[in-house]
């Protein structure tokens, strides 16, 4: 089975208030490797944050240095930041699998209501992730697939929607390799969603300001 874990950025309440582009990301794993890599950022963070080891990891929160994170110094959250990065750029599993990387960017000004926003960003997104499990399957390999991802205040429409996205009503694709509607949970919980939330925000900041993946200090 694969897993993705999935976030997104951009406020798609305020259609153009706070930012210019609305963005879904998120890294597929196979069940396997899923523990290895929250093991691996684990370490990466006792390492290079001593004052924090274990607190939620969140994009947002590290750059500008609120909530848990307030009180560690500047450079070391953007170093920290660069390098969950620069460590999902160059993380293999034991088994020598990469992760593969999903993600949608969308200008806000092509739309014009957020429901629009919300649903062609998340099918766009899945109909890349079933497609990936589809040419896994035509080599052989074949795998079902669950969506977890950071709660939402839209999740039950986003549920909805792959409902009928799996029954064949997207226009894209038929979601047929995903077995259940996306799965919510609090990121505090769970260290991969806390990755994918670090990764939405490299394509969203790359739009909206410089990439924050070239951050050094």
């Amino acid at each position: 089975m694969y897993l993705l874990y999935l976030d997104e950025s951009g406020q798609p309440r305020g259609i153009l208030r706070a930012s210019k582009t609305f963005t879904v990301a998120g890294v597929a794993l196979h069940e396997q490797d899923c523990v290895p890599l929250a093991q691996a950022v684990d370490s990466l963070q006792a390492r290079l944050v001593r004052e924090c080891p274990r607190i939620e990891i969140h994009a947002s929160a590290i750059w500008s240095g609120r909530d848990d994170w307030s009180h560690v110094p500047k450079l070391t959250r953007r170093k920290f930041l660069s390098a969950v990065l620069k460590l999902m750029g160059s993380w293999k599993a034991p088994t020598g699998r990469a992760p593969t990387y999903f993600g949608c960017v969308i200008d806000k000004k092509s739309y014009i209501s957020r429901k629009d926003l919300i649903s062609w960003g998340h099918e766009n997104l899945f109909a890349k992730y079933n497609t990936f499990l589809n040419r896994l399957h035509q080599a052989g390999d074949s795998h079902r697939a669950l969506v977890v991802a950071d709660n939402s205040s839209y999740e039950q429409y986003i549920q909805r929607l792959v409902t009928s996205w799996r029954d064949g009503g997207s226009p894209i694709t038929s979601l047929s390799g995903i077995i259940e509607v996306p799965l919510y949970v609090d990121s505090k919980a769970s260290r991969l969603v806390q990755v994918a939330d670090c990764l939405v925000k490299w394509p969203y900041g790359a739009r909206q300001i410089e990439c924050w993946a070239n951050v050094s200090g």
